[in-house]
């Protein structure tokens, strides 16, 4: 994501202290701090439901949208944090009347806190089912309309029509804005490009799925993604796959997809072609750079796909010395491997390097340093796989001499935890752990 992006969310969201701290002189500092995080988090979800958009421009304010994804889950998780304060802290302040409606704020208030939480919890828990949580998701606008209501009409220390009621008014009526759009306008307007399944594979646990446009179709970058949809029974939701192919002249488009779930296991089994599909995109700024500086790629498994593409783009564009390592378990999960190597015999400054687990073949930062010899400092990497694997291989070429900005990636997932799953194993872990001594202390004879 980028900095300026965050720097602009953080500077909305503390701007109010700069009035709510004139207010804490007149009336009780806790009450004050109260309010205050009741609308930072108004504000924050303002915000969100902006970012759920996908309107254009806001990549070049907050990154790639697979980090705007990321931006936008940890928005949610501080404002919904922030919420969950401001209910624990009492708010209310002696001397303050309230309008007519402040009752019915209240209480309208307290279902929006509780509807907010319940929704968050279910959005960083990645087992619930995605066709749920994407349905239940939804409503977590309705539950902001509340929020917004109850702080319009609740009793406070300001008017609606001053600097600070008109401030935070002005994200609320974004956020309501933003949410009818979702809803409402973005439905009807014709957003994407028409598209007709022209052709369907099977590789292994793969399905490749050709497209031709029906008319002027989208441009794209090879290792961008897009949002497809397609217009048969069972299949008609939306969701996010990276383009493996290069932009082509006749227009079409090419989606690797592997089976990793319900939506995935559907479309192997029951995508017919001629049906209407449609294309929304493109996303991502997980691109090649221009000039002869020497590349890796580094493809884990289906991460592989994007580097499909890129491969491609090679035999129109110059480039220098390209390794891409394909990382599998098994060398019969390389389902692109003959196409890689096909790839390879065509273009002379691309290399592979197809490395199998099952065989004792692991990737290693000293053996990509070891390549990349002198030039690691000029080199390019791109990675897409686990986020594990990324980490480890990024910290140790940085301090090998590879330079963090030339180290390039892509969320992998749009939607992610926090690390409750984590945070879960290691409590188990500690509590068999201590499960474990005390049962040998019962077994020891005594002294």
């Amino acid at each position: 994501m980028r900095i300026f992006g965050v720097i602009l969310i953080a500077a909305a969201t503390l701007w109010p202290v700069y009035w709510f701290a004139g207010l804490a002189g007149q009336h009780d500092a806790g009450a004050s701090f109260s309010q205050y995080l009741g609308s930072a988090s108004l504000i924050l979800m303002g915000i969100n439901q902006f970012l759920a958009t996908r309107i254009k421009g806001l990549e070049t304010f907050f990154g790639s949208l697979d980090r705007i994804y990321v931006l936008h889950k940890w928005i949610a998780v501080i404002a919904i944090a922030a919420l969950g304060l401001h209910d624990i802290i009492d708010a209310e302040m002696d001397g303050i009347r309230g309008e007519a409606l402040s009752g019915i704020a209240e209480d309208i208030g307290e279902v929006s806190l509780y509807g907010l939480l319940i929704l968050g919890f279910a959005s960083v828990i990645t087992f619930i089912p995605y066709h749920l949580w994407k349905w239940t998701h939804r409503f977590i606008g309705v539950f902001f309309a509340m929020g917004a209501f109850h702080f319009f009409f609740i009793e406070k220390p300001f008017q609606n029509a001053e600097p600070l009621g008109l401030y935070v008014s002005a994200f609320c009526l974004l956020g309501l804005a933003s949410y009818l759009y979702m809803i409402l306008l973005r439905p009807m307007l014709p957003v994407g490009h028409a598209y007709v399944v022209k052709a369907i594979r099977h590789v292994g646990t793969v399905t490749e799925i050709t497209l031709t446009p029906k008319g002027r179709g989208m441009r794209h970058k090879a290792g961008q993604f897009a949002f497809l949809q397609l217009a048969q029974s069972g299949l008609s939701e939306e969701h996010p796959f990276t383009l493996s192919s290069a932009p082509a002249e006749d227009g079409s488009l090419r989606f690797s997809i592997k089976d990793l779930g319900d939506f995935t296991r559907r479309l192997g089994q029951n995508l017919d072609e001629g049906g209407d599909a449609t294309v929304t995109g493109p996303f991502g700024h997980f691109t090649l750079p221009s000039g002869r500086d020497p590349q890796v790629w580094i493809g884990a498994g289906i991460g592989v796909t994007p580097f499909i593409a890129f491969a491609e783009s090679l035999k129109t564009r110059e480039s220098g010395p390209v390794t891409l390592y394909y990382c599998v378990r098994e060398e019969s999960d390389a389902f692109f491997a003959e196409e890689f190597r096909q790839l390879a015999a065509d273009v002379p400054a691309f290399e592979l390097v197809l490395l199998s687990s099952a065989n004792g073949e692991r990737l290693t930062p000293d053996i990509i340093a070891a390549k990349a010899a002198a030039d690691l400092g000029r080199t390019h990497v791109y990675f897409c796989g686990p986020k594990a694997m990324r980490s480890a291989l990024r910290t140790e070429l940085i301090s090998k001499g590879l330079r963090g900005s030339r180290f390039h990636f892509e969320e992998f997932e749009m939607r992610s935890g926090i690390g409750l799953r984590k945070l879960a194993n290691w409590l188990l872990d500690r509590g068999l752990s201590e499960l474990a001594r005390r049962r040998e202390q019962r077994t020891q004879p005594g002294e």
